[in-house]
C-alpha cells in the first residue's frame, strides 16, 4: 500500500461526507441566525486541506478487524477530523499564529471581519472570542457524527469514551507545553512527555483504537495498538518539529520559522543547547522565542542544529521509535497485507515532507 494514495483516497470520501453533514448543520444554524450559519461555514472551510491522517487511521483500525470500510465508518471517522480542527483553532490562538494551511487562522479571519463590518470595540478580542466559540462547536459536532452513526450502541459509546479521554489527555499535554515555555531550562524528558500526552495518543493510538472498537476488535488488539501507537506517535511529532525548522512556508502552510520565534520547546533545541559550545548556546538562547529574528539569523540557527548534531539525534530517535512500534504489528493483525499497511504508515510518520 502507498500511504499517500491511501490518505488521498480517504480524504476524498471524507470530504464528501463532511460536505453533506455541514450542509445540514448550516441549514439548522440558519434558522437561528445568519451569524450561526456563518460560523458553520467558517468551520467547514477551515477543514479543507490537510492530510486527514487521523480519520484515515480510524478507517484502517476498522479494517484491521477484517471489516470492509463502507460509508458508515467513513462518516464515523470524520468525528476526529472535526475534533482536530477545533484543537488547531485553539492552538493557533495559544501560539499566536496568523496562518494555517496557507490561509489566515480563524481568529485572524474574524478579526478582519470585525475591522471591515463592525469596528465597534476591540477587533482582536472579537477575533479571539469568535475563534474560541467556533472551536467549541467542534466537540459537539463530532459527538453528533460519531454517536449518530449506525454502529451498535456499546461500540459507539466505547469509541466516544476513547475519543473523550484522548481530548482530555491532549489538554493536559498542551498545559504542560505552555508551562514548560516558562521554564528556564527544559529537558528531553519534558519534551517527550509533552509529545506523549499531546500528540502520540491523539495522532496514532486513539484513531486506530476507535476504528478497531467500531469493528468489534478485542481488548488484546486494542492493547497491541497502544504499544504500536505511542512510540510511532512520538516519532510523528519529532518529524513535525524537524519540518517546523527545515521546511518552507509553502509546504507547511505557515511561516517555517514560527516555532523558533514562538519559543516552542523541541528536542532539536534541547539537544543543541546540551551539545553546543558557549558561543553557540548564547546565540540559541538569544534566538529562541525572539519574534524579531532576521532570515540570516534563522539560517544560522538551522546550521547550529545540524552542526551540534541535534537534527541527527532527533532523526535517529524517530527511526528507533518507529521500529519499536513496528515490532507489535504482528500482535495487531496476522494478515500480511494489513501488516504491510501498518508498517508503511509508521514509516510515513518520519518520512513525510508536510
Amino acid at each position: 500500500m502507498n500511504t499517500k494514495r491511501y490518505l488521498k483516497s480517504y480524504a476524498k470520501k471524507a470530504d464528501a461526507v463532511l460536505d453533506e453533514f455541514f450542509a445540514k448543520k448550516k441549514k439548522q444554524a440558519q434558522a437561528i441566525s445568519p451569524i450561526a450559519a456563518e460560523m458553520i461555514d467558517r468551520y467547514r472551510q477551515f477543514m479543507i486541506g490537510g492530510k486527514k491522517l487521523r480519520g484515515a487511521e480510524i478507517k484502517l483500525g476498522y479494517e484491521l478487524c477484517g471489516k470492509r470500510a463502507g460509508k458508515e465508518i467513513i462518516k464515523a471517522s470524520t468525528a476526529i477530523e472535526i475534533i482536530h480542527s477545533f484543537l488547531l483553532m485553539h492552538d493557533d490562538i495559544m501560539d499566536q499564529d496568523i496562518l494555517r494551511r496557507g490561509r489566515p487562522t480563524i481568529h485572524k479571519q474574524c478579526e478582519t471581519q470585525h475591522q471591515k463590518e463592525y469596528q465597534k470595540r476591540d477587533s482582536a478580542h472579537f477575533g479571539l472570542s469568535m475563534a474560541i466559540d467556533i472551536g467549541d462547536l467542534g466537540t459537539f459536532l463530532a459527538y453528533k457524527v460519531l454517536m449518530g452513526s449506525r454502529f451498535p450502541l456499546p461500540q459507539r459509546t466505547t469509541a466516544w469514551e476513547i475519543l473523550n479521554n484522548t481530548i482530555l489527555e491532549v489538554a493536559y499535554g498542551q498545559g504542560l507545553d505552555i508551562t514548560y515555555e516558562a521554564f528556564d531550562k527544559v529537558t528531553e524528558d519534558n519534551v517527550l512527555r509533552v509529545h506523549t500526552h499531546k500528540t502520540a495518543t491523539y495522532t496514532v493510538t486513539a484513531p486506530l483504537q476507535i476504528g478497531a472498537t467500531l469493528g468489534g476488535g478485542s481488548k488484546k488488539k486494542l492493547q497491541a495498538i497502544e504499544k504500536f501507537g505511542l512510540p510511532v506517535g512520538i516519532a510523528f511529532q519529532l518529524r513535525d518539529d524537524e519540518l517546523g525548522m527545515f521546511s518552507d512556508e509553502k509546504t507547511l502552510g505557515k511561516p517555517a520559522d514560527s516555532d523558533l520565534k514562538e519559543g516552542k520547546n523541541t528536542l532539536l533545541f534541547v539537544k543543541a543547547l546540551e551539545r553546543g559550545n558557549e558561543e553557540q548556546k548564547k546565540f540559541l538562547k538569544y534566538a529562541h522565542g525572539n519574534p524579531n529574528l532576521t532570515l540570516k539569523e534563522v539560517e544560522k540557527v538551522r546550521r547550529l542544529l545540524i552542526d551540534t548534531e541535534a537534527l541527527a539525534y532527533s532523526q535517529n530517535l524517530g527511526r528507533v521509535l518507529v521500529e519499536k512500534g513496528k515490532k507489535f504489528v504482528p500482535q495487531i493483525t496476522k494478515v500480511p497485507k494489513l501488516q504491510g499497511t501498518l508498517c508503511k504508515m509508521a514509516d510515513f510518520m518520519i518520512q513525510r515532507e508536510s
